[in-house]
């Protein structure tokens, strides 16, 4: 299949050259209909052009995620011009993609095609029913949405400022938003490309955007005004509402609780967050985990934060974040061959991050976090803490996913996990894995279900437990769960106990995934909270630890209600 093509219902084929060979008479020779959409006349123009190269394809076919997902490119034009036409890369596992929407930097939505489905794979041009113009040295986004995942993407290939044929990008202009519902795309990842692009009719008058020659321009030469335009001047006066949302709940953790101190520093009741445990200690709460602040009944010493300006992605060991304020995600890329918390590679204490820690792999870490809060602001495709070789301790986790997630040789100990964004298709934990081995979760308070932000929930969004482990791509196996507090279901009215765990503690025995099983699962002396359900989750406090009679190393001992009342071990 051409680079460029849109299949007409009067069998009018439209190949582009980005180049020169093209005309916009050559592609609109009367009305035309593409995919559902009709195409006004048009007369002969200028030449097309795009930002991508004819022959671009993909390094990833198909990506292995396969939840609603918005992908575009953020792209700024050094001529005014009209946008024609949006192109996106179909994969071979992109399916039921048939919407595709040109936004402003704001939000706004300038343009929107919907079309049917394809399972073509290449390139696919989708015709505008009217021509966009938008002006020169304004942002704006093209975007597709893939319902289904499964979409291309070359990573790295957008992680620094590029022009390309007559169009400016910046760090990070593969763009993506996770949900069900269109909305403008965002959030980056390590700089990848999404394969988005636009068929573009520069203006034959426009002298466009003038870039400085060279460093040695004169001083005090005055800017040209051209460069830096208000990104709205083009845009629809009313901006998409949920485009920008800015979540509040990020400043509840730091907000002083209202009831004293009681017993060795706790606060409020006991089996509430910072309240008195069974043990003599206090459970995890606003006043014992994330940064130090000199909220009553704290005995750390509180910490000042300063902006953090180090790497995002940290590819060498020896980096301590301490006492900062990280306003974005970090990705760990570095190892230094060990396994033990106490040769850490990477270290993260006393920080507020407004984002995610994410290692991936076994040979990346240590990555120590102690007394941190991490609260992404907005919904990120990854846990909120994750995935190998991570060690958190008093670290209070909310909003985004929430959820501590583990595939190999982690701890989380001591810490809060709460207060999530719900949104999305997104099935949520507190902490969990989807084939673990090695994971230590000690005393933590963590629940689910206890919304922080509710923004456009898909229809099977929600939570699947509070500790829930799935074999997905390996068996749970060697996982210790001691003497954690588990509470979900605060909402029981019929339009929202669907979105509560359906058990607290899925510990993962599911005979029909491809690994079901369970293996040294030490399960010990954690307290589940009633709810509105009376039982924990909505079926009840736990699913099944194993197949009856093959313990497979699996102990189950000492677990009850908030009120005393002991749970049995559930067998299948």
């Amino acid at each position: 299949m051409p680079r460029k093509e849109i299949r007409a219902r009067a069998r009018i084929a439209l190949q582009r050259n980005r180049f020169l060979r093209l005309t916009i008479g050559t592609l609109l020779a009367g009305a035309v209909v593409a995919t559902g959409i009709v195409v006004a006349p048009a007369i002969a123009a200028p030449t097309t052009t795009g930002i991508f190269a004819d022959d671009l394809v993909p390094a990833v076919a198909a990506d292995p995620d396969r939840v609603p997902v918005e992908l575009g490119v953020r792209f700024t034009p050094e001529k005014s011009g009209d946008v024609i036409a949006l192109q996106y890369y179909q994969g071979e596992r992109t399916a039921a993609v048939t919407q595709a929407t040109l936004w402003g930097a704001d939000g706004a939505v300038l343009a929107r095609a919907s079309f049917s489905a394809s399972k073509t794979v290449g390139w696919r041009t989708v015709a505008l029913d009217r021509a966009v113009t938008l002006k020169a040295g304004s942002t704006y986004v093209a975007s597709y949405n893939a319902p289904r995942g499964g979409y291309v993407v070359t990573e790295r290939q957008l992680d620094k400022p590029q022009r390309m044929n007559g169009f400016s990008l910046s760090t990070g202009a593969g763009v993506y938003r996770y949900g069900k519902t269109t909305s403008l795309p965002t959030s980056t990842y390590q700089g990848s490309n999404y394969l988005v692009d636009v068929v573009y009719r520069p203006s034959a008058t426009d002298p466009g955007v003038v870039t400085p020659p060279s460093p040695t321009a004169s001083p005090t030469a005055t800017p040209k005004p051209t460069v830096t335009p208000s990104p709205t001047a083009t845009a629809t006066p009313t901006p998409t509402p949920t485009a920008t949302p800015k979540p509040t709940p990020t400043t509840a953790p730091t907000t002083a609780p209202t009831t004293p101190p009681s017993v060795q520093g706790c606060i409020g009741a006991a089996n509430t967050p910072g309240g008195p445990d069974p043990w003599g200690g206090c459970w995890p709460g606003p006043q014992n985990t994330g940064y130090p602040q000199g909220l009553p009944g704290d005995t750390r010493q509180p910490v000042t934060l300063t902006p953090y300006t180090g790497p995002t992605t940290i590819r060498s060991c020896g980096v301590v974040i301490d006492s900062k304020l990280v306003n974005t995600t970090l990705i760990i890329e570095a190892g230094n061959g060990s396994t033990s918390p106490s040769t850490p590679c990477v270290t993260i204490k006393n920080s507020l991050v407004k984002g995610v820690i994410f290692a991936e792999k076994t040979s990346y870490g240590p990555v120590v976090v102690t007394d941190t809060e991490v609260s992404p602001t907005d919904l990120p495709w990854w846990e909120n803490i994750g995935r190998s070789n991570v060690f958190v301790t008093r670290v209070n986790s909310n909003g985004g996913e929430g959820v501590v997630k583990c595939d190999s040789n982690c701890a989380v100990v001591d810490s809060w996990i709460h207060g999530m964004r719900l949104g999305g298709q997104y099935h949520y934990n507190a902490i969990g894995g989807n084939g673990t081995d090695g994971f230590k979760i000690e005393h933590n308070y963590a629940s689910c279900g206890d919304w922080s932000v509710i923004e456009n929930p898909g229809g099977d969004a929600g939570c699947s437990a509070v500790i829930g482990f799935y074999g997905d791509y390996a068996p749970a196996s060697n996982i210790t769960i001691n003497r954690n507090f588990l509470a979900s279901t605060f909402d029981t009215s019929p339009s929202g106990i669907w979105r509560q765990a359906g058990y607290c503690l899925n510990p993962g025995y599911y005979p029909g995934k491809p690994y079901g099983t369970t293996n040294n699962m030490i399960v010990t002396d954690n307290v589940f909270a009633r709810g509105g359900s009376g039982k924990c989750g909505v079926y009840g406090p736990t699913n099944s630890l194993n197949k009856k009679g093959a313990s497979n190393g699996n102990v189950w001992q000492g677990n009850r209600y908030s009120d005393g009342t002991p749970i049995g071990v559930v067998e299948e």
